[in-house]
């Protein structure tokens, strides 16, 4: 029989504003913690998207997106605040849940999708991104593999648990990859929720022809045809032309 587990999140707004155009923007913080696994997790969301998240386990900050480094400034206090907020929430959930006489846990399986980052071109680097999303509670498991073969670990990349609205969570891993005809690549994703192991497959196709080759190829029609047809009135003519 599977064991419970529990699962603590807590968000804090710090501020919803609008501009003059009527935009409104959202800046919150998630705290969870699993109490089967000991994992456990902090981060800032703008918008949906992580700013910081601390490691839980040395407790140090860590920029998700570095190209906004200059627009957001790192409070030194957020280790400690994440220590504290997930020691309380390690120490609340067990209370929580006897209060509740144990009420049965929500467990939603995830959605998936596979795509590339940009265009393909053989043998161009490019990323394959695979999309986790809609799932409760944390942990996913994500395993990559190319024509059938685990792919090496240093060529992936994983981000943390983003929160949804409806408290569901979502999170991206990445795959750096050359695009090399015939190759096919996969995306498997493990969840509680899910009866067997969920799998997308993601295969490298021949580009189409790029537009200077669809212009090229039309000009050289054009052409053609052009010359197809002053030949075919030039015998016209010669044909109509009496024999001297």
């Amino acid at each position: 029989m599977l064991r419970r587990i529990f699962l603590c999140l807590t968000f804090a707004v710090f501020w919803s504003f609008s501009r003059a155009q009527g935009s409104e923007h959202l800046m919150r913080q998630l705290t969870y913690c699993h109490i089967e696994l000991m994992d456990a997790g902090f981060e800032l969301e703008f918008d949906g998207q992580e700013l910081w998240h601390v490691d839980p386990t040395h407790f140090t900050a860590r920029r998700r997106l570095p190209e906004f480094a200059s627009d957001w400034t790192l409070n030194r206090s957020l280790p400690s605040q994440a220590h504290y907020s997930i020691g309380t929430c390690f120490y609340n959930i067990p209370r929580c849940v006897a209060g509740e006489n144990n009420p049965p846990q929500s467990i939603v399986p995830p959605d998936t999708l596979l795509y590339s980052e940009s265009d393909v071109k053989l043998g161009v680097e490019n990323t394959l991104i695979c999309s986790v999303s809609n799932f409760h509670p944390p942990p996913v498991n994500i395993s990559w593999r190319r024509n059938g073969e685990p792919v090496s670990e240093r060529d992936v990349s994983e981000t943390q648990y983003y929160s949804d609205r409806d408290f569901g969570f979502r999170v991206f891993s990445y795959l750096s990859f050359s695009p090399e005809r015939g190759d096919v690549y996969s995306c498997s994703v493990r969840h509680r929720g899910l009866q067997e192991e969920l799998t997308r497959f993601w295969e490298v196709e021949e580009p189409e022809d790029s537009p200077e080759v669809e212009t090229a190829v039309l000009v050289v029609g054009i052409l053609v045809g052009f010359l197809g047809f002053v030949a075919g009135i030039i015998l016209i003519v010669m044909s109509k032309t009496p024999a001297v």
